[in-house]
């Protein structure tokens, strides 16, 4: 079993590795119709295919990355994704979720006040059986779960003790 220290997960690295999970799955579907038009562009010289693909790129995609921090970021479980916690690893059993609260972190506004004014969750486990695949990138560990309320878990390289074993 292996105990993480304290960490959080920035927005900005849980967006990246949200990315870098949903480009390998659905990124052919964006650059298809780009690559498609922009090619029919070249062959037949006409340059409003051209236009036709350089606002499938500066338009359309923008609008697809928007829909994506929607309907991930927007979330309660993407809230419960960044919030500071420490996890129990347990290979091949379970991860145990405990969530920190400000008092135990130096989460505070410069008033000294609590800067997390919401209730923190309470603490969860996960089977091993909720979780799909183990990857490693080159923040940390994702653990990519198969739960409706979590789509990964990353847990950064600094936060697992040396010498501990990741995933079974």
């Amino acid at each position: 079993m292996t105990e993480t220290a304290p960490f959080t997960t920035t927005s900005g690295t849980y967006l990246a590795t949200l990315i870098s999970l949903w480009l390998p799955r659905h990124g052919w579907k964006v650059a298809v119709p780009l690559i498609a038009v922009a090619a029919a562009g070249m062959i037949i010289p006409d340059e409003r295919l051209i236009l036709v693909a350089l606002m499938l790129l500066f338009i359309v995609i923008p609008m697809g990355m928007s829909f994506l921090y929607t309907y991930y970021m927007l979330t309660p479980e993407a809230r419960r994704a960044i919030l500071p916690k420490r996890i129990t690893i347990d290979p091949g059993k379970s991860l145990h979720l405990h969530y920190i609260s400000a008092e135990d972190t130096e989460d505070k506004d410069e008033n000294g006040e609590d800067a997390n004014k919401f209730p923190i969750p309470e603490d969860e486990i996960i089977s091993w059986s909720g979780i799909k695949r183990v990857r490693y990138t080159s923040r940390g560990c994702v653990y990519i779960l198969d739960t409706p309320r979590l789509q990964f878990i990353l847990v950064p390289y600094e936060a697992i003790p040396r010498g501990s074993v990741l995933a079974p």
